[in-house]
């Protein structure tokens, strides 16, 4: 019988939302905005560096994540993909102007 602790479940959700994080971060790098805006370009690019390191917590530091790192990268990426349709609305509006 195989058992699994919880603490290997929140490495797990956590790299999880993590990698969603990443992935939007990478879409908005690529975006008009950010090749634009260095402020936003740096935004993006320390949440990434920081979701990066948030996921990848257990094989670059030695440490499981906690719930409390879990829950704060839901929150995070719950931020993200609410301002999803800000980012597609703006994106849009850019193109037809």
């Amino acid at each position: 019988m195989i058992f699994v602790h919880h603490y290997e479940i929140a490495a797990l959700a956590n790299w999880a939302f993590c990698s969603v994080i990443g992935l939007l971060c990478i879409g908005q790098l690529n975006s008009c905005r950010c090749r634009e805006n260095k402020l936003d370009r740096a935004r993006y690019a320390l949440l990434l560096a920081g979701a990066m390191a948030s996921g990848l917590q257990p094989v670059l530091f030695s440490t499981w994540p906690a719930w409390a790192d879990v829950f704060m990268s839901g929150t995070v990426t719950a931020g993200l993909a609410i301002n999803a349709v800000r980012w597609h609305l703006e994106d849009t509006m850019e193109g037809l102007a």
